[in-house]
């Protein structure tokens, strides 16, 4: 199991002392205007326990990690990885979880340094860097990054069968499909999951790309897309071995419905994604995720400003927007699975520029009724957030 002490992501979320000086050293309290409402940091982290644990029906493992311009503020770990029946293990911030769909939201930032590298922009079109042996169905010489990272394409897939559909094999059948549906938004595991082909085909041409890249093998290309969102995404921010293979299957994490700790009943297990991953599949710690939100938001390290807007601006690699945005506009990524016996994941990334805090909070276990304005675990931190301001 990975340890990151405290310490460490403190100087982790910092920039190694960029933000020591705190950016919330420049407001000094002439400037605050004590009529205007205020940001209670306290009350944000006690309302995000609250409204998950309203119902009584709490998760069988949940953490959540809060910080403020690049420092750690808040953060909490409760429940099991692994109930009795399973061999119980603690769920703490150094437990790998999969993450889901939040994987996503690392692809686009490896994208977009990609992009920038090869003095591309989101609009440039994928097709000269599909594989030559792929055979392009209608529509797709026209298909932009952007297409796929806003969820445009008109691709023709299904979010579920990952093992088949995500799949190299499946990755080059939806490609010789073509553009068969309407290029408006429809969220698609497969428009992420094609980045696992087009990462290392942007890579291999770079000055840093390891040699024997190739695109036209599927083992390759698993390889390639790991290796560089190891070397520049969670690397340079401190993050060793970030992968999309669970931990030891004899103490990793599992996933759970809400009853299955009273039912006694086993959880799921989850192996090795490197095959289909992309769209999803990391294995990462709440405080790795954490590490990542504070670097992106608060640093260049990972993107310039101007490529962080751009991900803004469009979304890329991240929800859209909601109708809960009181206080400036709020970015996130959620992620999901539930398996037809409701076991699963739930986890969401949040991000609030007006004061600089972001919030990470993840569980392995579907089917808990959180106090949400739409029953979802966006709406319930973006509603945390708003009632924390007072």
């Amino acid at each position: 199991m990975k340890v990151l002490k405290f310490s460490i992501l403190t100087l982790a979320l910092v920039g190694l002392g960029l933000f020591q000086t705190s950016c919330k050293d420049e407001i000094t309290p002439l400037q605050v205007n004590q009529d205007l409402p205020q940001f209670n940091m306290d009350l944000f982290e006690q309302n995000i326990i609250d409204y998950v644990n309203f119902n009584g029906d709490a998760p069988i493992a949940w953490s959540y990690v809060i910080s403020e311009k690049g420092l750690l503020e808040k953060w909490g770990s409760f429940g099991d990885a692994r109930i009795a029946v399973d061999n119980q293990v603690d769920f703490t911030l150094n437990k790998e979880i999969n993450v889901a769909s939040i994987s996503k939201f690392y692809t686009a930032i490896g994208a977009m340094q990609l992009l920038e590298a090869n003095n591309l922009t989101i609009d440039s079109k994928i097709s000269p860097w599909l594989p030559e042996s792929w055979d392009n169905g209608p529509g797709v010489e026209e298909l932009s990054f952007k297409d796929l990272l806003k969820h445009e394409s008109g691709l023709n897939s299904i979010n579920t069968k990952f093992d088949s559909t995500l799949s190299y094999t499946g990755l080059r059948s939806c490609i010789n499909e073509g553009v068969v549906n309407s290029k408006e938004r429809s969220y698609l595991n497969v428009n992420f999951a094609l980045f696992r082909v087009l990462i290392p085909s942007l890579w291999q041409g770079l000055d840093d790309a390891p040699g024997g890249l190739d695109i036209e093998s599927d083992q390759s290309t698993q390889i390639g897309y790991l290796a560089y969102m190891q070397a520049h995404v969670f690397g340079p921010i401190g993050l060793s071995y970030v992968n999309c293979s669970a931990e030891d299957r004899s103490t990793a994490t599992l996933y759970y419905n809400v009853n299955d700790n009273d039912n006694a009943t086993s959880g799921r297990p989850y192996g090795n994604w490197a095959h289909k991953c992309g769209g999803g599949g990391y294995f990462m710690t709440t405080l790795e995720m954490a590490a990542v939100n504070a670097y992106f938001e608060n640093t260049e390290v990972l993107l310039s400003k101007e490529l962080r807007d751009v991900m803004k601006e469009h979304r890329l690699g991240m929800d859209q927007a909601s109708g809960l945005q009181v206080h400036g506009n709020y970015y996130g990524k959620g992620g999901s699975i539930a398996s037809s016996a409701g076991q699963g994941i739930l986890g969401q990334i949040a991000i609030f520029p007006i004061n600089g805090v972001d919030c990470t909070v993840i569980m392995n276990t579907q089917g808990v009724t959180l106090n949400s304005p739409n029953g979802s675990l966006s709406a319930m931190i973006y509603q945390a957030y708003n009632d924390a301001w007072q």
